[in-house]
């Protein structure tokens, strides 16, 4: 959970990117928030794609980008240890 809201993250294979989606408490369904992408470099970085949400992400787009890179170096282990 970040700022109030449950982000999820998507691998989009095969490219170094995490789309993310979020779910506000008390609210039926989950929206599009955008994509963390150049997980691959030393410089990753958020694009979001919801207009209505570019303050609340601005705001925490260092905890987001940190939890994207702790999500997607998990999720490379998992890819190697599977073959």
């Amino acid at each position: 959970m970040i700022g109030g809201r449950l982000l999820h993250f998507e691998p989009f294979v095969p490219q170094a990117r995490l789309r993310i989606t979020m779910r506000i408490p008390g609210e039926p369904c989950s929206e599009a928030l955008g994509s963390v992408i150049h997980l691959n470099s030393d410089k990753p970085a958020l694009r979001v794609c919801a207009p209505l949400e570019v303050e609340w992400a601005t705001i925490h787009m260092a905890e987001i980008v940190d939890e994207a890179i702790r999500v997607w170096a998990s999720s490379i282990t998992v890819r190697h240890c599977d073959g």
